[in-house]
């Protein structure tokens, strides 16, 4: 998260601490999701840190130790995104990142 020169940056909008643009201010987009009057609150247990860019959101799931990697598609409630994985939930922050930059190689 913190070394603008990964290339996980390159295939996300990996969100950071500090950025020009609110939405990709890891803190700012949490307090958004989790806010009481937002329309698809999002339970205490997710954490968004990266995003595709259209409104959707990968997200720890810190039920689990490690938190499982979720996805979190945006034409579907937070209950109906954690009812489905959308084949996207992967066990560990690694496995995800290890996805996104095979995904990254091959240009999938």
């Amino acid at each position: 998260m913190l070394d603008p020169a990964d290339p996980i940056h390159d295939v996300c909008d990996f969100l950071v601490p500090d950025s020009a643009h609110e939405l990709l201010r890891w803190v700012d987009v949490n307090e958004i999701l989790h806010a009481e009057d937002h329309w698809n609150r999002w339970p205490g247990f997710l954490v968004a840190f990266a995003s595709n860019g259209c409104g959707d959101y990968f997200a720890y799931d810190t039920r689990s130790e490690p938190p499982k990697i979720i996805y979190l598609d945006p034409d579907h409630t937070v209950d109906e995104n954690l009812e489905t994985t959308h084949g996207f939930e992967f066990q560990s922050f690694e496995a995800w990142y290890d996805m996104k930059m095979e995904r990254r190689r091959t240009g999938r």
